[in-house]
């Protein structure tokens, strides 16, 4: 369950990453960001992919930067897809990440 919260982090980062940008707020939001909604979805993507790089070396010591390396590539795909083809589903999608990330984040705290 901590590989899941792991990527549902990763994935929480890169999102916020791309929504911090004018385009592709636009394309998900149809609105354009101020500058103040861009900087917190720019603090929330460091503190995540942070959080995310830590949780993968503390869980799999050694393996855990490839293992992050992979959830980041994942991660990246996934989205560049809903981005491309879908992006009025980029809010459901990040709907259900924020849920799986609560449910993975609360099994993580409870065992």
């Amino acid at each position: 369950m901590t590989e899941l919260l792991q990527f549902s982090l990763c994935l929480l980062a890169f999102n916020c990453f791309a929504l911090a940008k004018f385009n592709h707020y636009r394309d998900v939001f149809k609105a354009r960001p101020s500058q103040k909604q861009s900087q917190q979805f720019l603090i929330a993507a460091w503190i995540s992919i942070l959080l995310s790089l830590l949780l993968c070396v503390i869980k799999h010591q050694g393996y855990g930067g490839l293992l992050f390396c992979g959830y980041m590539a994942l991660s990246v795909l996934l989205l560049m897809i809903f981005y491309s083809f879908k992006p009025s589903w980029v809010k459901h999608m990040s709907v259900l990440n924020v849920v799986l990330l609560l449910l993975s984040g609360s099994y993580f705290v409870v065992y």
